[in-house]
């Protein structure tokens, strides 16, 4: 029974910190679209080198936060699974 309670307080803590991980990511994906957008909206001549870094840095940034949503799926169903293993050693 301790178990599967310090098993659950370490998942949600790596929950947590995930989140905060998955939010300061989407934060600096949105300051880079900020960037973008006055390069994009120039004329096609007046696009230059850094146009190119920020895309290559959002696609980035933007795997990143896949990565982050999947693992978040991932601690979502740790918890299931502990939490129905709590249970199960609770009913003895």
């Amino acid at each position: 029974m301790a178990h599967e309670l310090a098993k659950m307080r370490s998942i949600r803590i790596g929950q947590r910190e995930m989140r905060v991980s998955l939010q300061n990511r989407e934060e600096a994906n949105k300051k880079l679209r900020e960037q973008i957008t006055p390069i994009w909206t120039a004329e096609k001549d007046k696009r230059t080198a850094e146009l190119e870094k920020y895309t290559k840095a959002l696609v980035e940034g933007r795997a990143k936060v896949r990565e982050y949503q999947t693992s978040l799926r991932q601690f979502k169903t740790d918890i299931k699974a502990t939490n129905r293993e709590y249970d199960l050693a609770n009913k003895d």
